[in-house]
């Protein structure tokens, strides 16, 4: 049995969120051992499936895109990354708890690029590299494993391209913040297609992408299986339309520090939308 269906990209921030938090390894480090959610839209919705409980998911943020542009959230307005260890939420922050992380253990990183062969682009704005400058090194000589849930709105033809440009110091001008992009070609990638196979063990196409209305960065997919699965599948969907967007949460471009060819503008200067 075949179905297609179309998710906006809140929808498919709240499938992978379904099925990430469901998936045996994430539980395992939930209940047994240390589960740390960094920053990022799809790990705001995540975290909420593992809380049980609303969150303000739009200040779950550090580096974003957002109203057209890269930008980051004010440390004043962000909410702090939470770190889960045998089920309880610490009051620390995720560095403090880097060199008790252990194989089984697992790190929760948001992504903002993916690739056809699974490689996943992060950008990173801030001094060190951000998360990935503080995590990733330290991580990967640890053995422990990080997971990346990323929508395939996200989708570019090579992350291995891409992130052999850029930089903050390379950039001469950029219309929102300056960055960086590492390429990270041994993460476990989670997208829609691999959530539908977790949660349904059904195979997914991605069948389309795009559309206006509400439906800018939507993707359509087609799912194939048993007509059982393939029932259970739809009956989630359903559940999940009507997802609505994240409200937008961004500092003024006065206050913020990020290195951006808008700085040094007299705020009359600036558009609208970014005031």
């Amino acid at each position: 049995m075949q179905a297609l269906f179309t998710l906006t990209s809140t929808e498919s921030k709240r499938l992978i969120a379904k099925a990430v938090a469901a998936m045996p390894e994430v539980q395992r480090a939930l209940q047994s051992g240390y589960l740390v959610v960094s920053r990022g839209s799809t790990n705001a919705f995540i975290l909420e499936e593992l809380l049980h409980t609303p969150t303000e998911k739009q200040k779950y943020m550090a580096g974003q895109i957002i109203k057209g542009v890269l930008c980051v959230l004010g440390t004043d307005l962000r909410t702090k990354p939470v770190t889960f260890h045998k089920g309880e939420v610490l009051a620390v922050e995720p560095g403090a708890v880097i060199d008790k992380l252990t194989p089984g253990d697992l790190f929760l990183k948001g992504a903002n690029a993916v690739d056809p062969c699974g490689n996943v682009g992060v950008l990173m704005a801030g001094p060190g590299g951000g998360t990935m400058g503080q995590f990733y090194m330290a991580l990967k000589a640890q053995g422990v494993a990080t997971l990346y849930p990323v929508g395939l709105e996200k989708l570019i033809p090579s992350v291995e391209e891409a992130a052999r440009y850029g930089g903050k110091m390379m950039l001469a001008q950029s219309i929102g913040c300056r960055v960086g992009m590492a390429c990270v070609a041994d993460g476990r990638v989670v997208t829609e297609i691999e959530a539908l196979d977790s949660l349904f063990g059904l195979r997914a196409i991605h069948y389309a992408s795009g559309g206006w209305g509400g439906a800018e960065g939507a993707v359509t997919l087609l799912v194939d299986g048993e007509d059982g699965p393939v029932g259970r599948c739809l009956a989630l969907i359903e559940q999940i339309k009507g997802e609505p967007p994240l409200p937008a949460a961004k500092s003024p471009c006065k206050t913020c520090g990020a290195p951006c060819s808008f700085k040094g503008k007299d705020l009359e200067e600036l558009p609208a939308y970014l005031r």
